[in-house]
């Protein structure tokens, strides 16, 4: 399949508006949408229905509440482990978000923290999946991801986010807290390579720009599982 989508569209040598294998999915060529920026794979187009869906939870996002923040989180298997039904389907991102849910719940913070979200599943080279997420969550609840580095035992007892975060990662693949370090990962922006955590202000719109530019790899077609019977992307309601 992967094959396929890259010898369907060889550096955009023709334009196609649906794809071949699933006619609902329309394909976004230009280098903007809705008048903002979009990143653009060299070998597949953006997908139309997954740009338009990470414009509508932004929005609904800043909608709720005042400020937002947004994180880019990678979410990946251990090379080691052996492809086996786990990555069948996009079970294990259910109990992901279950997981965060709960742990977003322990923190016991002040203000909701709203999570929102969109994500979606990818694979390349690799024997299994991973996943790309944007993370929405209220700034009165949560402003920092906090360190990054495991605790001295190697594993993640902290109360930040990141730790959090990692934490649902683990719940959901049943691993051992030592073994996560590098599967779940903070993107870095594609131009600037800063960290993707960034506060989005209701009606600022150079930061609404900068986000969903970013939020733009998630609608690449590139390595998407289309035709294949696997979701490969959602988002929250």
């Amino acid at each position: 399949m992967r094959g396929r989508l890259i010898r369907i569209f060889p550096m955009y040598t023709h334009q196609p508006k649906r794809h071949p294998l699933n006619p609902k999915l329309r394909l976004h060529y230009e280098h903007t949408f809705h008048g903002a920026p979009v990143f653009q794979h060299p070998a597949a187009p953006l997908v139309t229905n997954y740009l338009e869906t990470t414009w509508r939870v932004l929005h609904d996002a800043l909608d709720a509440r005042l400020r937002t923040l947004a994180i880019r989180l990678d979410l990946r298997f251990p090379q080691r482990m052996p492809a086996g039904p786990m990555h069948a389907d996009n079970a294990c991102l259910s109990r992901f978000f279950t997981a965060l849910q709960r742990e977003l719940k322990a923190a016991h913070t002040r203000y909701q923290p709203d999570l929102r979200y969109v994500w979606c599943r990818e694979q390349n080279n690799s024997d299994k999946p991973h996943y790309h997420l944007l993370l929405l969550l209220n700034y009165d609840a949560f402003r920092l991801l906090g360190h990054f580095a495991p605790c001295a035992d190697g594993q993640y007892h902290q109360p930040n986010l990141y730790h959090r975060c990692v934490r649902s990662w683990q719940d959901a693949i049943g691993m051992h807290g030592q073994s996560m370090q590098g599967l779940v990962n903070v993107a870095q922006d594609q131009l600037t390579r800063a960290y993707g955590v960034h506060r989005l202000d209701r009606g600022d719109i150079e930061a609404f720009r900068t986000v969903f530019c970013i939020s733009s790899y998630l609608c690449k077609l590139y390595s998407k599982p289309v035709g294949t019977g696997v979701r490969g992307f959602g988002s929250s309601q």
